[in-house]
């Protein structure tokens, strides 16, 4: 469905220019699934939170950071990934049947006194490599 709208919106905004409503400043540059299907457009180049952000098609009420993983816990040093959590959409569907996070990046063992914004920053860049590898693809 979201991609549907993708599509629609490009559209819409490859119409308004060929009549001169509005003029792109920049090449658009659209996020497209690994079934080739258009997820998003972006007029600049995206960060990875807003590529992740796309990709998992987060809402409003969702939420996406570093989440010690305990699972993976080596000795008296965290093991950090980067978590989902959907917000609660009461008589929705659930998009994912696993209770909890959905963990989006790999397990990165963080060093003591590493800042949060930088084990934040690798994290997000292990997600998107993932995303790549997986057949994720900017064109544009």
């Amino acid at each position: 469905m979201s991609a549907r709208l993708a599509q629609f919106d490009s559209l819409l905004t490859r119409r308004r220019a060929a009549h001169g409503t509005t003029a792109p400043t920049q090449p658009l540059r659209t996020l497209r699934d690994p079934w080739d299907e258009p997820v998003a457009e972006f007029s600049r180049f995206p960060s990875d939170l807003e590529l992740l952000k796309a990709a998992h098609r987060l809402q409003g009420d969702d939420w996406i950071g570093p989440l010690a993983d305990d699972a993976h816990a080596q000795r008296l040093n965290a093991v950090w990934r980067l978590a989902l959590l959907r917000a609660d959409r009461h008589g929705q569907a659930r998009v994912s049947r696993e209770v909890g996070p959905q963990w989006i990046s790999a397990p990165h063992a963080a060093r003591p006194g590493e800042r949060p914004a930088e084990l934040r920053r690798a994290l997000q860049a292990a997600a998107v490599r993932q995303l790549w590898q997986s057949g994720w693809k900017l064109v544009g």
